[in-house]
């Protein structure tokens, strides 16, 4: 689900964003009776305004993105909260917040485990997920309480300060009501320009991962999204044009981490090589490339 077609067929289809509900819900009653931690004893309303309801929201920020993808996690998270009727602007604020914040926690699961943490068992991989974030709950990093003063300062934000023209009448900043506090539903399209992503329906085209070579250098190396967006701005300069021949080679497609894990533990496309020092004392970060078409 992590290239643009699959973006584009999750948020258009009310079935699979169910399902994932769901699974997510089932995850959290799971946790809570092995935590404890509050919930609400009203009727429906069980993950509201909670520390449950900040869990399930981490929990699945950082289940979106070890799974898809930084983008799709937040893409999610987004068209989830602006797809909420009437939702209050500090209750937009609190989920936001405990979204980002289940972003962290995934970028801490792949910096202390690497590629390794997918080829855990999913329950021990459930667990790493579901105890980093009672961890944030016990020490104050999520928001449980849409009284809570801090504010969430992401991208919606950032995108709304660089674009002026989306104000209409000083009324409406992208879809959140000044007047009355509320958020209005988003539309996909302009999530799709926040997030940088062209949606298409057209049926996905498969990466021709085997065998390939950098057009430009020869170099069986695949970075993906993860890679690219952990670089320094020095190694990105050093690699900018190998990176940028490697999208036009796959029509404007980079892959993620967890494509190419999935590649890789099928006997597709691409290998693992793990991190590695040369003989000149040059430390190799682990890296994908491909494997060899024969």
């Amino acid at each position: 689900m992590s290239n643009k077609n699959e973006i584009y067929d999750f948020f258009n289809n009310e079935q699979k964003r169910k399902e994932y509900n769901d699974e997510i819900v089932s995850k959290t009653l799971h946790y809570q009776k092995k935590f404890g931690f509050k919930t609400s004893t009203q009727k429906g309303h069980e993950f509201w305004n909670n520390e449950a309801d900040a869990f399930k929201h981490a929990y699945s920020g950082a289940d979106m993105y070890l799974k898809y993808g930084n983008s799709f996690s937040l893409g999610a998270g987004i068209y989830h909260e602006y797809q909420t009727p009437n939702n209050p602007l500090r209750e937009w604020n609190m989920d936001s917040w405990n979204n980002n914040q289940g972003r962290e926690i995934a970028k801490e699961i792949l910096k202390e485990y690497g590629n390794s943490f997918f080829n855990l068992p999913q329950q021990q991989q459930d667990d790493i997920k579901a105890v980093k974030v009672m961890d944030r709950i016990r020490n104050g990093y999520l928001i449980t309480n849409p009284s809570d003063a801090r504010d969430y300062k992401g991208k919606i934000e950032n995108y709304m300060k660089n674009h002026p023209e989306i104000i209409k009448h000083g009324e409406k900043i992208f879809g959140i009501n000044k007047t009355t506090g509320q958020a209005a539903n988003i539309d996909i399209n302009q999530l799709a320009n926040i997030l940088g992503i062209q949606l298409t329906n057209q049926p996905k085209q498969n990466l021709e991962l085997f065998g390939y070579t950098n057009p430009l250098t020869g170099s069986n190396h695949i970075y993906t999204r993860e890679e690219v967006g952990q670089m320094t701005p020095d190694e990105f300069a050093k690699h900018e044009k190998e990176i940028d021949t490697q999208t036009r080679y796959f029509n404007g497609t980079m892959p993620t981490n967890w494509d190419l894990q999935r590649e890789a533990m099928t006997g597709g496309g691409v290998v693992y090589v793990n991190s590695y020092t040369r003989a000149d004392g040059t430390n190799v970060k682990g890296y994908y490339r491909s494997r060899p078409n024969i």
